[in-house]
């Protein structure tokens, strides 16, 4: 995950960077947080929902006795994949819909269709387009792999 200064200083590093550089760059930026989105969508969150099935029944029926010590951290974990769920759909499509905009942006600058001025203007928009997605990911990134670490802190636990 890029964080915004790393992507500002990208950004700006090579001062005469043309807009269309800097257009290639954020589509690095959207194409990588696809693929750990798609990381996260294949491996990460189907491992996550199996553990925290088995943890849950696995608490409930043979270690009753530890239901409370863990119901909290179980709860937080489950609201976790729920709202990856529910977000993922609308982050896949939103990273779509910003590489179609980044190419026809990268088109319309380089037909000099629009002014230097206004290619900046929506180009600016995009790079903060571009930031939402990446910390979006992140987020996710970051919330999913700390939910893996607790279910199998979990399970060793009960073991």
């Amino acid at each position: 995950m890029a964080s915004m200064a790393v992507v500002a200083a990208s950004l700006a590093a090579c001062q005469p960077q043309t807009i269309a550089d800097q257009i290639d760059t954020l589509e690095r930026l959207v194409k990588d947080d696809a693929k750990t989105l798609s990381r996260l969508e294949a491996k990460t969150f189907a491992q996550l929902e199996n553990d925290f099935f088995a943890c849950d029944s696995m608490l409930q029926y043979l270690h009753p006795e530890q239901v409370e010590e863990n119901f909290q951290q179980l709860q937080l974990i489950g609201a976790y994949l729920e709202q990856f769920k529910a977000t993922q759909g609308t982050l896949r499509a939103d990273i779509d819909s910003t590489l179609g905009q980044l190419g026809r942006l990268k088109a319309d600058v380089e037909s000099h269709y629009l002014s230097d001025s206004l290619a900046a203007v929506y180009l600016d928009d995009e790079t903060q387009h571009v930031l939402l997605i990446n910390n979006q990911v992140g987020y996710f990134k970051d919330r999913l792999t700390t939910c893996q670490k607790d279910l199998e802190a979990m399970k060793k636990q009960m073991k």
